[in-house]
């Protein structure tokens, strides 16, 4: 994909990403919490948009141009390697918190999550991460 495609499908994607996110806000504005049966209810409830906004992101994430930065004084780095065996023995979870991708030493923009793995949404141009727990 050249970066005119790029840009075209980010565009779409940003623009389909911000209709779903009005959607799910919505829904949970007019969601009545006192009187759910459960936290699992309320996920049942909120499940077909934020599945949708998890592919969006990860499809946004995978055609992202990496703006870089240095490494920060805190976060673990690890080789992507790693951090798959990690998410697959269950020892990071997505809300334990977010990575970002490092190239040659520099830190990107480009977070990645454990569910990224499962999805198999994870970049082939980097080979190192730095994790951030929350």
């Amino acid at each position: 994909m050249d970066d005119i495609q790029k840009i075209k499908k980010l565009s779409e994607l940003n623009a389909e990403l911000e209709v779903l996110e009005e959607k799910l806000s919505d829904k949970n504005d007019k969601y009545d919490f006192q009187s759910s049966p459960s936290i699992e209810h309320w996920q049942k409830h909120q499940q077909p948009e934020a599945s949708q906004i998890g592919r969006i992101g990860r499809e946004i994430r995978m055609l992202l141009t990496p703006e870089f930065h240095d490494l920060p004084d805190f976060g673990d780095v690890m080789s992507l390697k790693d951090f798959k065996a990690n998410v697959a023995c269950g020892g990071f979870i997505d809300y334990d918190g977010y990575g970002h991708y490092i190239k040659d030493g520099k830190e990107s923009n480009i977070e990645i999550y454990p569910s990224d793995i499962r999805h198999g949404s994870i970049r082939d141009d980097f080979d190192t991460i730095i994790w951030y727990n929350r």
